[in-house]
């Protein structure tokens, strides 16, 4: 079966605070409760049930909490507006001149801050997290520090041995041409490795559980002596 919503049609004879209160009434809602959910004022929301338009604060927001309240019961607005603007102007309670009443806009401010704050201390605290998310992930993927003191960039020798010295992450995995060597606490490692005559590329790889591998390579030239 269609369900029609039937909307209740007022008299020219009935004032903007008649149609309020009757729209709230048929609602059967409380005028506190009205006003808790628009963030209003009761005193205000009670001024225009009562027609009593020069408690109203001066300008827009006067006209503003008539939007919101006739939005909010359903009303169509744009008549109740013209309605309140004649009631306004025969009673003489709601002056025109000015478009700000600095008084409520004070108010208006002062109620707004502690939901300004909160969403200022809230968003602060969305992104330290993603930072502190970013930075961790970064750590956890990143290759690990590695520096190679010895040997140097093409090195030139006689010996068939040398030491390969470095140091590394501390809990990175260092391996000498595949082979696993032993680090310190502080990652510092030493290794003495074998050569052959000619060319000897030295490969060194540190990596992490999680993350990529730092390669460093290092040429060493044998010549006879």
């Amino acid at each position: 079966m269609n369900q029609f919503r039937t909307n209740r049609i007022f008299l020219d004879s009935e004032t903007v605070a008649e149609q309020l209160r009757s729209a709230r009434q048929e609602k059967k809602l409380k005028i506190e409760d009205a006003a808790q959910k628009l963030n209003i004022s009761r005193k205000y929301l009670e001024a225009l049930e009562k027609g009593d338009f020069g408690k109203l604060p001066a300008g827009i927001y006067g006209k503003n909490f008539l939007r919101e309240y006739s939005v909010f019961l359903g009303l169509d607005y744009n008549e109740l507006e013209k309605i309140f603007q004649k009631e306004a102007d025969i009673m003489g309670d709601f002056p025109r001149n000015k478009l700000f009443s600095r008084q409520i806009a004070k108010m208006r401010y002062f109620l707004a801050m502690p939901k300004i704050i909160k969403n200022v201390v809230i968003s602060i605290i969305v992104i330290i997290c993603f930072a502190y998310l970013a930075l961790a992930v970064k750590t956890v993927i990143s290759p690990p520090y590695l520096f190679i003191e010895n040997p140097r960039s093409n090195l030139a020798i006689t010996e068939k041995k040398i030491n390969i010295i470095g140091i590394a992450e501390a809990e990175a995995q260092i391996t000498i041409n595949g082979k696993q060597v032993l680090t310190d606490a502080n990652g510092r490692f030493t290794e003495r490795i074998s050569l052959k005559n000619g060319i000897n590329i030295i490969t060194v790889i540190a990596k992490k559980r999680y993350g990529r591998e730092k390669i460093i390579k290092r040429q060493v030239l044998v010549k006879d002596e």
